[in-house]
């Protein structure tokens, strides 16, 4: 899959360190992956929840962060539309960010 918005991963890693482990196996498995399905997705991260047919929020550093993408099969294409902390999580409605 092709992932827009890998500034905001970097940012992210820079300002959380421990992050930066999970952020590229993250990273390494959805460049590798070619997803058809939310089924597919959740084949490779089995603990991400589905939050609508092409969003997804994935577990950073074992969900001490969150990662939330849209999903666009046909295009083979991932974008980052949030990454943070559960408190900053809380925040957002990750339907709409």
């Amino acid at each position: 899959m092709i992932i827009v918005g890998l500034g905001k991963l970097i940012e992210f890693g820079r300002k959380h360190a421990n992050a930066r482990r999970s952020l590229i196996a993250w990273k390494t498995a959805t460049e590798q992956a070619n997803w058809k399905t939310k089924q597919e997705v959740l084949k490779d991260f089995p603990r991400a929840r589905i939050i609508s047919s092409d969003r997804a929020r994935f577990e950073i550093v074992h969900n001490l962060y969150r990662l939330i993408a849209q999903i666009f099969y046909e295009k083979r294409m991932v974008e980052i539309r949030f990454i943070g902390t559960h408190k900053e999580y809380d925040r957002i409605n990750p339907k709409t960010i």
